[in-house]
Order: structure tokens, then sequence, then C-alpha cells
């Protein structure tokens, strides 16, 4: 589904230090700094600037600035943001979802109620980093953190996964964490000492449905 962008951040010349925090959380990666001009308000070398049609709302700025030099005003016409499934091959879509093991039509980011298949339908669509499929779906600018690891999953799958963070000291990125699905192999299925290990869970099943086969299910 498409995110309706209502607000963006402002900042406040007077208040800004140039700290650069906002510039190190900002999942769409809208804010930068640059040199104050001549007769600009206030006191410090440096200040952040707003790129203001990047701005998704994610308010990450705004809790972070230490000065309250950023504040959220409501645009006169919200904007909305969201990829189009049916614009990537259909085949395309689903190989890529199951081969990062993310359900395709199952919400990975709620903030955004963006699908596995949106995320991968922009993944095709050219958006090689986690901040270009911010910007193409507005996955990632809520909570900012819950849906960044299935997005580098994807990215992976598809041949993107050496990536430098952009800026390269920002915190937009978050660890990833193991996950049972990275221990199947090329044949589709996980080893049978993982399997044993784990046999009060349903884990061969589990596994299946985080590829995209849910055969077993259907009638």
């Amino acid at each position: 589904m498409a995110k309706v962008v209502r607000m963006v951040a402002e900042i406040l010349a007077d208040k800004c230090t140039g700290c650069a925090l906002c510039v190190y959380v900002c999942p769409t990666v809208a804010i930068t700094l640059r040199d104050r001009r001549p007769g600009e308000a206030g006191t410090h070398r440096r200040i952040a600037e707003m790129f203001e049609s990047s701005c998704y709302n994610a308010q990450n700025c705004l809790e972070v600035c230490p000065e309250e030099a950023i504040v959220m005003h409501r645009l006169d016409e919200p904007f909305t943001v969201g990829t189009d499934v049916s614009t990537a091959d259909a085949a395309e879509v689903k190989a890529l979802c199951r081969k990062a093991g993310i359900p395709g039509r199952g919400m990975v980011c709620m903030c955004a109620e963006t699908t596995g298949e949106e995320l991968a339908a922009a993944v095709l669509n050219g958006a090689h980093t986690p901040e270009a499929i911010s910007l193409a779906t507005g996955a990632r600018t809520g909570c900012t953190e819950l849906c960044h690891q299935p997005i580098i999953a994807l990215l992976a799958a598809a041949g993107h996964g050496d990536l430098p963070r952009n800026p390269p000291r920002g915190f937009q990125w978050y660890g990833i964490a193991a996950r049972a699905v990275d221990m199947v192999g090329d044949d589709g299925t996980a080893p049978d000492e993982l399997l044993q290990q784990y046999a009060q869970f349903p884990l061969a099943s589990d596994l299946r449905v985080l590829q995209g086969d849910f055969s077993e299910f259907e009638s």
C-alpha cells in the first residue's frame, strides 16, 4: 500500500548548531550540512539543510535534535508514495522474495503497510540501496527499524548486499539478526541436524512458507 505524507520537517536556522545528528538518522537522506550564508540567522558556521521532497515524515531528526531546532509542519497538499507491484515482472518479484526469504504478500513494513512484493518490485525497478527503497515505497520511514533487515535481505538476494552506509557514519542501519531461513541450502531444505535439534517446532514447514511455498495449505 502507499504511504501518505502529510507533514515534513523544517530546520530553524537560528537554533541549528550544525551538529549533524539529524543527517545521521534520516532514513531517506533528506538532510545535509552546508556552510551558513552571510546574514543567515544563527551563530555556528554549519547549518542543516532540508530537501523537502525527500522528507517522508519519519521524525527521527525531530527526536534526536539536542537544540530543538527542528519542527514539523503540515503540508497544504499531502503526497502519496509507493511502488506498484505490476510495474515489475511478477515472476521476478516472486523469485526475489523467495530467494530473500521474505513473504511476498505479507506486510513487511507495518508503518507504511508495505508488502514484500512492493519492496521487491522497487528493487527490480532500480532501487538498490535502503534509502532508495524508502524513497520508492515509503517503507522504513515510520519506526525506521523493523523492516530494515528484510530490505537488506532483498538487496543481498538481488546482488546488492555489499553496500556502504549513507552517510558513512550514519545511524540509520541496524545489525542483521540470524534467521532460520538463512540456513536453507541451494536445494531449498535445511540441514537434518538443524531440523533434529528443533524437532519440537514445524521448522521444515515454516522454512517452506518463508520461501514462498504455501502448497501444503492450499486445497
